[in-house]
């Protein structure tokens, strides 16, 4: 079985918004509850057999150095620091130690509260035989993030960059600073020379050139905790959720409670027998949305689970939805509904229209009233489904909610 054992940390930040609060202290330094946010990430790596470490620093080495050598006698790990002469952005050592890093490694932001599975995400990488695998999330300030919209195979169909203008609605899928990487994407990005600025980022500069020279790069969609405590009001949120233990909670290492929902008459309408092909289209349950939001309250994390079979019908492309799928995700949060993501059913069991895709011409498993869209997301996040509930319209959704073993809730009791 693949294992990885080798984690790059990128400590370069100087952490000017947090000069206030931190005193000059570099962000990974800085001790939340008398743990540093650097340890934290070392004891829930080492936890999962992670014991190599390469650590990238730039401001106040002599700091990281005191603060290594306790983490090696604690944690029984290697550390192998990398100062840089000036600064090169989050990513720009790792072309200086090529020569030192494993066939795989993770990269990791050193100012990321977070806690993961580590083993579930890679064998996500290895599974999709991938050679970069971004982890991404929901994120709730787009405008700061770098973002990108998932392809029905979960690669990279499209991206944007942080404060840059983009006025597409779809964007909900946040860079989480987190990655697994070959060492061939560093080797080759190096080799060609590809990347001429001087500070390089992960995701603009190693994420989107490996992409652009068609190395396979993947998103790793996930709901657990990751939070950049960079600014002063996330690291007062990250505090509050540390006191309450969300932090571990929310770590797919731990069954999860899930609230499932339907999309077409739960959360937007769709008359019968048609179906949603543009944004025009789109008109939102508001009320509903806001009472659901309600009861995503007691659930670690949300998921639409929805039939598309305009897709197999040639009416609409997968990826047309998936984009229409961002627009509801987005606007949801204006009503305090987050939604971490979705899974679709793109068949239709019936042939002879015009213009239909033969292949999804099927009697599939993933299709309500069938569970397999709900099971699928059950094994990939852990989900307890014994304590997770289905809200839905219509009697397709409840026999797939029981179907799954879970619980129904129909929107019309809400």
């Amino acid at each position: 079985m693949n294992k990885i054992n080798q984690a790059i940390i990128t400590l370069g930040g100087k952490g000017t918004r947090l000069e206030e609060i931190t005193k000059g202290i570099p962000k990974p330094l800085y001790q939340i509850e008398g743990v540093s946010v650097l340890e934290r990430a070392i004891k829930v790596l080492r936890n999962q057999g992670i014991s190599n470490f390469i650590f990238l620093i730039n401001f106040l080495p002599e700091l990281f150095e005191i603060h290594s050598k306790k983490l090696v006698e604690k944690y029984n790990i290697l550390i192998q620091s990398v100062l840089e002469n000036e600064p090169k952005g989050e990513a720009g050592s790792i072309f200086d130690c090529v020569e030192n890093l494993d066939k795989e490694f993770l990269f990791v932001n050193g100012d990321i509260i977070f806690d993961i599975d580590l083993q579930r995400f890679q064998n996500y990488h290895f599974s999709k035989k991938s050679d970069l695998t971004i982890m991404t999330h929901l994120t709730n300030h787009p405008q700061d993030s770098d973002c990108i919209i998932e392809s029905p195979s979960l690669s990279i169909s499209e991206y944007k960059f942080k404060n840059t203008s983009n006025d597409k609605k779809s964007f909900f899928l946040g860079n989480a600073g987190i990655a697994i990487i070959s060492k061939e994407v560093i080797m080759t990005l190096k080799i060609k020379g590809i990347i001429s600025r001087k500070e390089i980022s992960l995701f603009r500069d190693i994420v989107i050139n490996s992409l652009k020279i068609n190395f396979q790069i993947f998103s790793y969609n996930t709901s657990e905790y990751l939070k950049d405590m960079g600014t002063p009001k996330r690291l007062e949120s990250v505090k509050e959720d540390l006191k309450k233990n969300i932090v571990l909670r929310n770590s797919y290492r731990k069954k999860q409670k899930v609230l499932f929902v339907d999309r077409d008459n739960t959360l937007i309408r769709c008359p019968d027998k048609k179906y949603i092909l543009k944004k025009a289209d789109i008109f939102f349950h508001e009320e509903r949305i806001k009472k659901i939001a309600e009861i995503s309250r007691n659930f670690n994390f949300c998921l639409i689970i929805t039939n598309q079979p305009q897709i197999s019908m040639g009416l609409c492309s997968w990826q047309k939805v998936i984009e229409l799928n961002g627009i509801v995700i987005n606007k949801c949060k204006i009503w305090d509904l987050e939604i971490a993501g979705f899974y679709i059913c793109p068949h239709h069991p019936h042939t002879g229209f015009s213009g239909e895709i033969k292949f999804l011409k099927t009697n599939c498993f993933c299709r309500k009233p069938f569970p397999g869209l709900i099971l699928e997301a059950a094994q990939m996040r852990n989900i307890d489904l014994n304590n997770s509930l289905f809200i839905g319209d219509s009697k397709r959704d409840l026999y797939a909610a029981k179907n799954a073993g879970t619980n129904f809730l129909s929107v019309f009791d809400i």
